[in-house]
């Protein structure tokens, strides 16, 4: 399926759904933690299908890789939070499972998505 639009990336989808998910358990951490880790799941939740949006309305790829190496760091601190979530015991094994496995699956299509992007700056040059 050749990729047309945002709505048409599997990475993006996917990101949002784990935004979404990481939304739908933020009510469990107590309120303490509003403006603290509850804060930063919420920032580092959305930034991802954020950067991966800004990156793929960029023309040109060393932009678009720009956006989506940050979009893999935002990923990387959501999933040390839901880590700490767990630890504390704000989320349960079950909701701590979910996240991690939807993270996993983000990371394994924006590492594609990477690659993607450098291997056709590459034969564009």
């Amino acid at each position: 399926m050749k990729i047309q639009k945002l709505e048409d990336l599997k990475a993006w989808q996917e990101a949002r759904k784990l935004a979404n998910l990481t939304f739908s358990l933020l009510h469990k951490i107590p309120d303490e933690e509003k403006y603290i880790l509850k804060k930063h799941l919420w920032e580092c939740a959305r930034n991802i299908p954020g950067n991966i949006a800004e990156g793929f309305g960029r023309y040109h790829f060393q932009e678009s890789l720009q956006f989506y190496r940050i979009a893999r760091g935002s990923l990387s601190e959501l999933k040390s939070d839901t880590y700490l979530c767990l630890d504390c015991k704000y989320w349960d094994r079950s909701d701590f499972n979910k996240v991690i496995n939807q993270i996993e699956k983000v990371r394994q299509l924006l590492n594609g998505l990477i690659a993607s992007t450098k291997k056709q700056k590459e034969n564009y040059s």
